[in-house]
């Protein structure tokens, strides 16, 4: 008898899960998902969704159940592992399949499914996600998905944890005239009858709050970012024209980002318009919500969609590249998120360091106490401005102990040297104090833990 197969230690995709201590009850650390296949089907008349998802799966140990995050509102048309039939039941938006495996065997799960996807809260009182999250779906049947902490249940069987990237391969059927978006480069768009399938992948790991799916009503605009990166923007046709002037600088918002924090770090780069009031730094991919846009008498106030973006794309290199392993380091993506959205709007011109410093520390002030501290974050005030605005102005200090020159190395190193790692506060630590040759454990721990703001 062959022993099972295991996965190389080197093999894209694969990851070492921890259980996540703010939301335990999402993602799995027993196991280790290396590749979702998904090839789903989206019909707009009936907003439903059907869908046979692949999962080939690393058990990280011995067990003799495979449980993922699954929505019960889908109905369960058959469950195989390694070809075989396998006994599954879904309960409380969990899915368990009977299948015994042993520590660091890889089985391929294949999921046969179909319903209508309903969005879950977001363990928040952020004012922009009131219409949840997950993949929604909206009347005229146009839908969209965005998903972090969680929401990946929602329209596929997930390890819905941040620590488990996986690499990626969507094919979504829709009705000629509809178009799918998702995460990666589209590699693909075949004609069958009166239906088109959109085919995506990507080549690198993907966290599953940052994969993303949108059908609609598509035009798609290409163009050419830095090194020859090919782009693309997806505008709702007839609604989002007006967007166009702004999402066509992306080009040189990643070079202004490269010139701080070096290559853009994946293959490909694009935007999608979705009817949502919030945005969101999905891979390769970022999802735009027209309704997050002031109005202004001729259309949506085109600088702060290119802030906006700016922010999104700066999460490509902190948070996509580089992820947190749990969500107690959410500080790691928002901070540098934030810091790069401060100094590119002090680059504009629009406000000087001494006025972003000022107003950031009042809103710190105020949300720390409530939401708290951004190294330990209440689990119902998720994504709040605790974990936005403390570290910025945490990096702003580093970077004022220690100089441009050694900061923005540090800056870029980080990403560069630990690109697909995931990663905690111990190791950004060791790395800066290693990188800088200055002691920050104690201001970084300080700005990380104080229930107010430091002085």
């Amino acid at each position: 008898m062959t022993a099972p197969p295991t996965a190389p230690t080197d093999e894209p995709g694969r990851s070492d899960p921890v259980a996540d201590p703010l939301y335990p009850r999402f993602g799995n650390p027993d196991l280790d998902v290396l590749s979702y296949q998904l090839a789903l089907g989206w019909t707009p008349t009936t907003r439903s969704l059907s869908g046979r998802a692949t999962l080939r799966i690393r058990a990280v140990r011995a067990a003799s159940t495979l449980t993922l995050d699954f929505a019960d509102s889908y109905r369960l048309d058959g469950v195989q592992v390694d070809g075989l039939t396998a006994p599954a039941d879904q309960r409380d938006d969990d899915l368990r399949v009977t299948a015994a495996v042993t520590a660091d065997q890889v089985v391929t799960l294949v999921v046969a499914y179909h319903g209508r996807p309903e969005s879950v809260p977001m363990p928040s009182g952020r004012g922009d996600f009131t219409e949840g999250l997950g993949l929604r779906a909206a009347a005229d049947g146009e839908a969209w998905t965005m998903q972090e902490p969680y929401g990946g249940f929602t329209w596929y069987p997930v390890n819905d944890q941040p620590s488990d990237e996986a690499i990626y391969d969507i094919a979504v059927t829709v009705p000629t005239g509809w178009a799918a978006v998702a995460n990666g480069a589209l590699t693909s768009t075949q004609q069958d009858g009166s239906h088109v399938t959109y085919r995506w992948q990507s080549d690198a790991p993907v966290a599953s709050y940052l994969a993303t799916l949108a059908v609609g009503r598509y035009t798609k605009l290409t163009d050419t970012g830095p090194r020859g990166l090919p782009i693309t923007y997806w505008l709702r046709t007839g609604r989002d024209e007006a967007f166009a002037p702004a999402v066509r600088d992306t080009p040189e918002l990643l070079a202004w980002l490269e010139e701080r924090f070096g290559p853009y770090p994946f293959d490909s780069a694009g935007v999608v318009l979705v009817d949502s009031a919030s945005a969101m730094e999905t891979q390769q991919m970022v999802t735009y919500g027209a309704r997050l846009s002031r109005a202004t008498g001729s259309g949506p106030d085109l600088d702060l969609v290119r802030e906006i973006l700016l922010h999104e794309y700066a999460h490509q290199w902190f948070g996509n590249a580089v992820t947190p392993t749990d969500w107690t380091g959410l500080w790691l993506n928002e901070g540098w998120a934030m810091y790069a959205e401060w100094l590119w709007t002090v680059d504009q011109g629009w406000q000087t360091d001494a006025d972003w410093v000022a107003r950031a520390r009042r809103v710190d002030a105020n949300t720390r106490p409530e939401a708290g501290p951004p190294g330990h974050p209440k689990p119902d005030h998720f994504g709040e401005s605790n974990v936005y605005l403390g570290p910025a102005l945490m990096l702003h200090l580093i970077r004022q102990r220690v100089g441009d020159k050694a900061f923005f190395a540090m800056a870029r190193d980080w990403v560069q040297t630990q690109k697909h790692e995931q990663v905690d506060r111990a190791a950004f630590i060791a790395f800066a104090n290693r990188h800088t040759g200055v002691d920050l454990t104690n201001l970084i721990s300080e700005w990380l833990d104080s229930p107010t703001t430091p002085r």
